[in-house]
Formats: structure tokens, sequence, C-alpha cells
């Protein structure tokens, strides 16, 4: 116990430590330069400040141990994310960095004391943090693509049958529709516009989704254009066959869920209901319990 609490005021020292550090680094007036400079780009506070001072001098290092194609990869990561935050790959693995760095620091300080239980996993935590954070949000996106894909492309439909041309209609619907989806079709008309084909548009848009309802959508796509089906019906049945795939995740979702459900049920409720049921039985019977005992 003793242990645990010097701990605790070594962190707690430390933090103040860095607090004391930005107050004298600080002129007090950010603030107010940042009113009167609106298009400047918004600075990170509070904790994430702090972090970033922390992970800067360990910047050249962490690249370096990165290497390129592993860089390569973390940012294919981020931009299928669709950048979280803001976050861009100097900032993510300047954070990466500083986070390892605490971790390593927190860790040390706990094995010291003797506490490896504590220590341990608050290490591995802090150091992990931000893969896994990146990896929820890649997630969440490609959840948010699945849902918004159906609505999409009936809207897409009707404007296609209204007379536009499939770039043109694509654009319109883009205007009107926000979201993760729309975000990823705007970069594909930027790169249509700059020359790339139809082709190598939506390939890439599958690969950069990692979607399965996006993929099914580019390949539908992709083999209407070749047979020449009318483009007005191959997006609707393209939709019908999307919202009948998003459903069929959805219940099979739903179906692993239940056991979770029950697990949860099992070893929360099922203990406090038996607890109070032998309580009741030993209060009703205490005389004759008294007796026997």
């Amino acid at each position: 116990m003793e242990g645990l609490i010097v701990a605790a005021g070594a962190a707690l020292a430390a933090v103040l430590g860095m607090v004391a550090l930005r107050l004298l680094t600080s002129t007090g007036l950010e603030d107010v330069e940042a009113e009167y400079a609106p298009e400047a780009e918004e600075r990170p506070r509070g904790f994430v400040a702090v972090l970033d001072r922390i992970g800067a001098p360990l910047l050249p290092l962490a690249v370096r141990l990165y290497g390129r194609q592993r860089l390569q990869r973390l940012d294919t990561v981020i931009r299928r994310a669709g950048r979280p935050e803001g976050v861009t790959l100097t900032m993510f693995v300047r954070r990466e960095a500083g986070l390892v760095l605490l971790g390593v620091l927190f860790g040390l300080l706990f094995v010291v004391q003797d506490l490896w239980t504590v220590g341990v996993p608050i290490g591995l935590v802090l150091c992990a943090w931000m893969r896994i954070w990146l990896y929820t949000e890649a997630g969440r996106r490609r959840r948010q693509i699945d849902s918004e894909l159906p609505d999409f492309l009936d809207v897409l439909a009707v404007t296609v049958t209204a007379g536009l041309g499939f770039r043109q209609a694509l654009e319109r619907v883009c205007e009107f529709h926000g979201g993760a989806l729309a975000a990823e079709m705007r970069t594909a008309l930027e790169e249509m516009n700059v020359g790339a084909s139809r082709r190598q548009t939506f390939v890439a848009l599958r690969e950069r989704s990692k979607s399965p309802a996006v993929g099914s959508f580019v390949t539908a796509l992709l083999q209407a254009e070749e047979l020449g089906v009318p483009l007005a019906d191959a997006l609707t049945g393209i939709a019908s066959d999307v919202r009948r795939e998003h459903a069929e995740t959805v219940r099979q979702r739903a179906a692993r869920a239940a056991p979770l459900v029950s697990l949860a049920v099992t070893m929360t409720i099922l203990p406090g209901a038996l607890i109070l049921i032998v309580s009741a039985v030993l209060v009703a019977n205490a005389g004759v319990l008294g007796e026997l005992f």
C-alpha cells in the first residue's frame, strides 16, 4: 500500500511538473492571438498539447524506427480512418512516441515499487493506445459507410434517371449528402477530374475503404458498365443488394451479441439474485439455524 501511495505521488509530481513547464513557457496571450488569426490551424490543447511537446524530440528517432514501408502502411490506415480529428502521419507518430515514453516511465515507476501487476498493464495500454484508437476509428467509419451506402445509391439512381450523367449526378448528390461515404466519393471525383479512369478510381475507392458494401457496389458497377446495363437500373439493383447484405450483417452482429448479453446477465444479475435469495432464507430461518449451531 505504501508503494502505491509513493507511485501515485510521483505520477502527480510529474503531471504538476508538466503543467509548471507549460506555464513558464506560455505568454498567456495564445487565446487572444487565436481570436485574431482564425485562418491559422487550430492548435491542440490540454493533454494532447502536452503529448505533442513530449513526443516532438522523439519524432526523428520514431520515423527512423518505422521505416518507409511501415510509414506508408500507417498513412494508408490513417486515410482509411478518415483522418480522425485531423490527425496526420507526423502528428500520429509524434503522439505515439509521447505515449510510448509515458508508458515506459509509468511502467518503470510502478515496477520499481514492486507493483508489476499495475505497471505492466499501464505501460502496455499507453504504448498501444494510439493504434487501438486508430483501428477503432477505422472500424467505426467503415460501419458508417456501410449504413450510408444504400440511401446514397437510391438518391444517385434517381438523379441519373432524371437525365444527368454519372459524374454530374455523383457531384450533385455529394453536395447535399454528408458523412464518410460522401467524403470518399468526393475524393473519387477529384481523382477522375485529374485524369484517372472510372475503373481506376472506383478500384482505388474499394481498396481505400475496405468496406464489404463498397466492394460489392464497385464490383457490380464495373460489371454493369462492361455489360452495357442501363446505369439507373444497375444502381437501383445494386442499392437493393447492398441493403440486403447490410441487413444480413446486422442480423449476424445481433446473433453474435446474444451470447455476450447472456454472459453479462450470468456474471452480474444472477449472482446478485442468488445473494438476495440466500440472504432472505437465512434471515427468515435465523431462529432455527441458531438452535442448530
